[in-house]
């Protein structure tokens, strides 16, 4: 049952987000990445409607690709890859050598931002802040097994083994107790620009607390990767127009354990069934980003390079809040997911916003509030019927909206659009809702229990509880009916009987591999695609399957191709792999998530939220390189520069920062030893797999370790001669 399993150890605290963002392709009319040839435009791409504006005289415009004429591109004035990290953190129109296009990327629209984004040195990492446990949910044996939580607030009535756990941190740190240790989560999209699959790479995790100057750790281990299962891109209400800085995400990972530890021995002494491991439920959250940073007045922070050196560099990463749990996992439960039932909202059915004491920041540089949404959608619940307890569980963590309040200062390095980061959050109170149970058979539907703002979904409680509810359900057999939550006698959120995910949500193949159906999802061996598909929690059969439509969509060129399927548990997709490129694959299980005909914000938004989803990221086999591989044509340093190592001085610089990437330092003997083992395939789910992005590809990745072993080589013949 993983997040709905007893006992519960909840948590809440801040992290720091490092979020490398030359590669999102945010910026108007400027293109750097190649995502499908895992490239970069060098010099960049500065497109434009030629109908509408004119390209300054002697810039060459060049159509667009794909584009039928629409989009032409010129070259920004000057800009080579000695000069790319300059120009990509100066404001667009006053570079140097690019001044004087000022007048045309005002007219693009353009002008003033920085190409590189808000954090162009970004290093991907996610390191936590003092995330410590805040709550811990049992059942009260006292008490007919009704879950009781205890805090700091009551607890003087917790059991010691368990208040000890109270004020422990979560952390991703290698060596917790070690001063100045360092994370080992890292964040990576499948697809940067679509970004609908964020993932996480965890070297370790760890619950940890010192008593008396005694070090406890009461458990760590190695997390799968985790992919974001649940958003909703418009949580925070008073920015729910920045997206999707305003949103939420959920992750889920899961530690397969010896049960030796600590934690793991308390799990099998007050929880109800078989614990072979730990699972964390991640909600990331309350997201403050300086998104137009002046760069010459960013913080700076010292990085240490592969020779010892210490370099400065600017850093702007993103503060977030974490929130969520730690419980009992069992085997056939998935990994980074749970196995439940699921509430909607329908788009038509959005709930009123009272925005009355809620704060309506003015963006800096702008003529008015930034607004506040008169009505939103809710994003789905998963809910567990848990019979042998007679309990329902809901968890509505990434549902709930809130607002901020009591801004604080501006940094000194934002700009234009940016807003004060809040110091507090408030859960916004919607009222109280009805949980409600309608059989199949018809009549009226039973009322189970009241969901309050007072007792269940306050701040306060939301971080004592991590957003979980749990509602006493009399006996009887609630498969044969639909829940439903209801607000003033309005249904809002319904069960959808049909749920389908994966543990394999993010994936990446070889063009034109073999076989086509195993890809590389949490490292090596490459496995299947594996559907899991369940009707009101209950898997659906081979003989009974269900009908969807699959929705593979080119969110670079919003190309839509549609496939009618028949799915049921256990079910191995495949993908195709012959087009290089990334593709999203939409399994909707109604028409209100299909991907929209007409593309809009609040119709992708819905589906972001509500649509079962597949990113699939099919690596070029870069047929340029043949003649190279097959030993027709010499490796040169300059081969492997312009084909794989470019993309990564120019759009993930930090890269260039830690290991200068020119011929010199990439010829060290030790250097190179170090990169074999780096793009090792059995290294791949490990944090600092080279590259950290996973985006080079296996023929990428054979040239650059035949130009090493070439290297090698030679050396060795040197020495000999020598």
């Amino acid at each position: 049952m993983s997040q709905f399993d007893f006992p519960r150890i909840n948590f809440h605290g801040q992290a720091f987000l490092d979020t490398p963002t030359a590669n999102n392709g945010y910026i108007p009319n400027v293109i750097l990445f190649n995502q499908s040839e895992s490239g970069v435009f060098v010099p960049p791409w500065i497109t434009f409607d030629p109908t509408k504006i004119t390209a300054p005289t002697g810039s060459n415009p060049q159509p667009v690709p794909g584009s039928n004429g629409t989009q032409d591109y010129i070259y920004p004035l000057g800009v080579t890859g000695d000069n790319f990290q300059q120009w990509c953190t100066t404001p667009l129109g006053t570079f140097s050598t690019d001044s004087g296009y000022e007048q045309f990327y005002q007219a693009v629209g353009n002008y003033g931002m920085n190409p590189g984004y808000w954090n162009y040195y970004g290093d991907i990492s996610m390191a936590l802040d003092n995330v410590v446990v805040t709550g811990i949910t049992v059942p009260d044996t006292n008490n007919n097994n009704v879950p009781v939580t205890y805090s700091a607030d009551n607890i003087d009535l917790c059991p010691e083994d368990l208040s000890i756990l109270i004020g422990a941190e979560l952390s991703f740190n290698s060596d917790y107790f070690t001063k100045g240790s360092r994370t080992t989560a890292f964040l990576c999209d499948v697809d940067s620009e679509g970004q609908l699959c964020t993932q996480i790479f965890y070297g370790q995790a760890g619950l940890y607390k010192s008593i008396n100057g005694s070090n406890i750790t009461f458990f760590k281990g190695h997390p799968v990767k985790s992919t974001v299962h649940f958003m909703n891109l418009f949580r925070v209400l008073n920015y729910a127009n920045i997206v999707p800085m305003g949103g939420s995400a959920s992750f889920y990972t899961t530690i397969e354990d010896d049960s030796s530890n600590n934690l793991t021995q308390l799990f099998s002494k007050y929880g109800n069934g078989a614990v072979n491991g730990i699972f964390i439920k991640i909600l990331i959250h309350e997201v403050h980003e300086v998104r137009d940073p002046d760069y010459s007045n960013m913080p700076i922070a010292d990085v240490t390079t592969v020779s010892g050196n210490k370099v400065q560099i600017p850093k702007n990463p993103a503060k977030v809040s974490i929130t969520g749990s730690i419980t009992p996992w069992s085997n056939g439960d998935m990994k980074t997911t749970s196995i439940s039932r699921i509430l909607k909202n329908a788009p038509s059915a959005t709930v009123a916003i009272n925005s009355n004491g809620i704060d309506n920041p003015i963006p800096q540089g702008a003529n008015g509030p930034l607004g506040i949404p008169s009505a939103v959608n809710l994003a789905p619940v998963p809910f567990i019927v848990n019979a042998s307890l007679n309990l329902i569980s809901l968890d509505l963590s990434n549902m709930l909206h809130e607002y901020g309040a009591n801004p604080g200062t501006m940094p000194p390095y934002s700009g234009n659009g940016d807003i004060p980061p809040y110091q507090d959050f408030i859960n916004y109170n919607y009222g109280t809702f009805n949980l409600m149970f309608q059989p199949d058979a018809g009549g009226s539907p039973s009322n189970i229990g009241s969901i309050t703002y007072a007792d269940n979904y306050n701040m306060q409680q939301f971080i004592n509880t991590a957003g979980m509810v749990d509602i006493s359900l009399p006996s009887g057999d609630y498969s044969t009916g639909y829940f439903y939550l209801s607000l003033n006698n309005i249904n809002f959120l319904t069960e959808d009987d049909l749920y389908i995910i994966t543990d394999q949500q993010g994936i990446y193949a070889e063009q034109n591999q073999t076989p086509p159906g195993l890809y590389m999802s949490d490292g090596l061996p490459r496995i299947p695609c594996t559907l899991r598909v369940f009707s009101r929690g209950v898997p659906v059969s081979n003989l009974t399957p269900a009908s969807t439509t699959v929705q593979g969509v080119n969110l670079s060129t919003m190309n839509v191709t549609n496939t009618n399927i028949q799915v049921f548990d256990g079910l191995q997709y495949t993908f195709p792999v012959d087009q290089e490129g990334c593709i999203t694959y939409l399994f909707p299980t109604n028409s209100n998530e299909k991907f929209p005909t007409a593309f809009s914000l609040p119709a992708f938004a819905y589906l972001a939220m509500n649509t079962s989803l597949i990113v699939c990221r099919v690596l070029s086999e870069e047929p340029q390189l043949a003649p190279y591989l097959s030993g027709q044509e010499p490796i040169t340093w300059e081969v492997v520069f312009t084909n794989v190592l470019q993309l990564y001085k120019t759009v993930y610089p930090i890269m260039d920062i830690v290991l200068p990437i020119n011929e010199q330092t990439w010829s060290d003997p030790f250097i190179q030893k170090k990169i074999l083992m780096l793009t090792d395939e059995s290294n791949w789910n490990q944090p600092l797999f080279m590259p950290i992005t996973r985006d080079m590809s296996a023929t990428q990745r054979q040239l650059l370790q035949m130009w090493i072993k070439q290297s090698q080589q030679l050396k060795k013949q040197t020495t000999h001669y020598e």
